[in-house]
């Protein structure tokens, strides 16, 4: 069985080409997928099977312990459609950005249970990231900014090809959005926390401190709490209530409301992908970052019209004069991340920002993300699995999953 990879930049529009693929028309010079059962590994498909549980009450993929789709995180949504999907027994697989939001020990069972069927199942990879390829790939397309094939070359010849590669580049941030911040310190302050849910412990006393001006990388396996940690600090968890945590210098629950907490944060997190459905602008989705809201219904002022065309300005001339939905779904994550950052908050968090990125995207925000870090008084909490080239957070939170819930390290 000869297995292929697609090699795609963020402009290519991979929706398109995944439809030509299952409609036997992209592929059809290199292998004839007429009349064979097809399955999609995508995020695509997660939102899709997510939206049937919200509908329909109609629940495909669970876990082991019967949990829905829509409940689990973004880590755990891709382990249990795998295994969902291979279950199926396809006579192909179409796999999109196969290793997102996965850490390493689901991405070691993902090849694992990839290569077990290698031999029975045809597997095409879809991929933006050079290091992300298949050992079972025997020939890659590479595909330009139109579409178009532009090179077929044998695995083993792809490995030696030249792709971006990350280099340090200072980037001038467009002006401050707004009057000079004050800020109070400690912005975020878990003092001995612990969250359960349905009896089942999820954390396990956390204490944990983030002052103004520091780069926090938030680590730990699939199901260790990572998500459960940032929806308190978001506020977006009622499990907040009642707890000993500081949020911006007022305890949680002393009469502050979410958006008294929101406002204090830029957040990027890929569920906000499909969370979009309006058609709005590159630049009114940029002004809805200073706002606050999901879509913009205000007549934006001059300086936020300013503000947003410099940051469209550093982005590149292929997010202007566009819609959100014209936008490649990599793209769509670059703007979001942008979307973050643009009101300058207090604390800002970054939670897998980088899944879906190309490798000429990904070196852009890591020069992005450090010179935030370096030139701007913010703190950032920023959750990865993968580790960037040239981006190196000064201090690690680690949750370590325990029977009594995960417990939390601080590495410096």
């Amino acid at each position: 069985m000869k297995h292929l990879g697609i090699y795609l930049p963020n402009e290519a529009n991979q929706h398109s080409i995944i439809k030509g693929i299952f409609d036997n028309t992209f592929l059809k010079n290199h292998v004839d997928l007429s009349g064979l059962y097809g399955e999609l590994f995508s995020i695509q498909t997660i939102e899709k099977y997510v939206e049937e549980e919200l509908k329909h009450d109609h629940y495909l993929v669970t876990s082991n312990e019967n949990s829905s789709l829509g409940s689990m995180s973004s880590g755990q949504q891709r382990k249990h459609l795998l295994t969902f999907i291979i279950s199926q027994k396809p006579q192909f697989i179409v796999l999109d950005d196969i290793f997102g939001s996965t850490d390493k020990a689901t991405q070691a069972l993902t090849i694992k249970a990839l290569q077990e069927i290698a031999a029975k199942t045809l597997l095409i990879q879809v991929f933006y990231r050079k290091t992300d390829m298949l050992h079972c790939i025997d020939t890659v397309l590479i595909v330009d900014k139109q579409q178009s094939i532009k090179a077929v070359l044998p695995s083993a010849d792809f490995k030696q090809t030249n792709v971006t590669n990350w280099q340090a580049v200072e980037i001038v941030l467009p002006n401050l959005y707004g009057d000079k911040k004050q800020y109070i310190n400690p912005l975020v302050a878990f003092k001995h926390v612990s969250v359960q849910y349905n009896n089942k412990p999820i954390l396990n006393d956390i204490c944990w401190e983030i002052q103004t001006g520091e780069f926090w990388q938030l680590i730990g396996p699939i199901g260790s709490g990572k998500s459960t940690l940032l929806s308190m600090i978001t506020g977006d968890n009622p499990k907040a209530y009642g707890q000993n945590l500081i949020l911006f210098g007022q305890k949680k629950g002393t009469g502050e409301t979410v958006w008294d907490i929101k406002k204090q944060i830029g957040y990027f997190t890929p569920t906000m992908i499909a969370q979009y459905t309006r058609n709005d602008t590159v630049e009114n989705m940029l002004i809805s970052g200073l706002v606050d809201s999901v879509g913009l219904y205000v007549i934006p002022t001059e300086l936020q019209r300013r503000t947003a065309h410099a940051w469209m300005q550093l982005l590149g001339k292929s997010f202007q004069h566009k819609t959100y939905n014209q936008l490649t779904f990599g793209q769509q994550r670059i703007l979001m991340v942008a979307r973050a950052m643009i009101k300058h908050p207090p604390l800002l968090i970054l939670d897998e920002p980088t899944v879906g990125l190309d490798d000429e995207h990904a070196a852009l925000f890591v020069n992005l993300i450090n010179s935030i870090a370096l030139h701007r008084k913010l703190a950032i909490i920023y959750v990865s699995h993968r580790p960037e080239p040239g981006l190196n957070p000064e201090k690690v939170f680690e949750l370590l999953p325990s029977e009594e819930g995960s417990i939390g390290q601080c590495i410096f």
